[in-house]
This record gives structure tokens, sequence and C-alpha cells, in this order.
């Protein structure tokens, strides 16, 4: 997969952080973590729920909340539906 900006945005404690995190693994993407328990409290990152995956800035996994309170991401896409969110073909 060419490189791309992946993100994958959590919160100490999430439940679904290390599922998450095997989907892109499985995927073989580069990403970058981040802990939104180590962001300032004003930073644009904190509106995200936990987890969410952007690519590019694009909203794949998650949804951008309109506080910074935190929130759980709740369902996370199988693995084929995960790979053609990126645009990849499935294997």
């Amino acid at each position: 997969m060419n490189q791309s900006d992946i993100k994958l945005i959590y919160f100490d404690g999430c439940p679904n952080y290390e599922v998450a995190k095997n989907l892109l693994l499985q995927s073989g993407c580069k990403f970058e973590e981040i802990n939104q328990s180590n962001l300032p409290d004003d930073h644009a990152f904190k509106q995200y729920t936990s987890p969410t995956i952007l690519k590019n800035g694009r909203l794949i996994v998650g949804e951008k909340m309109a506080s910074k309170n935190g929130g759980c991401s709740l369902q996370l896409p199988s693995y084929a539906e995960f790979r053609k969110s990126l645009g990849m073909q499935a294997h």
C-alpha cells in the first residue's frame, strides 16, 4: 500500500483500541498512534470517539463529536469492510 497519512486516535482504557489496531496491522498499513489521554484539552483530536481511524484527514472509523468530552466507537467494521473503506482490495 502506498504511504498515506493514517492516524489511530484512542484514549487509555479504550476496549476497542486493540481491535482497531489489529485491523490496521492486518491490512499492512503504516499508521501513527495518537493517545488522546496525552493531548491538551483544547486539541482538535479530542473531539473524536475512541478508537477513530483517519486516512488523509478523512474519517474511516469513529465519529467526530461537537464536544471534547470523549466517547466510544461502539461498532467497528469487519476486516473486508475496513479494507474497502481504505480503498484496498479484500483478500
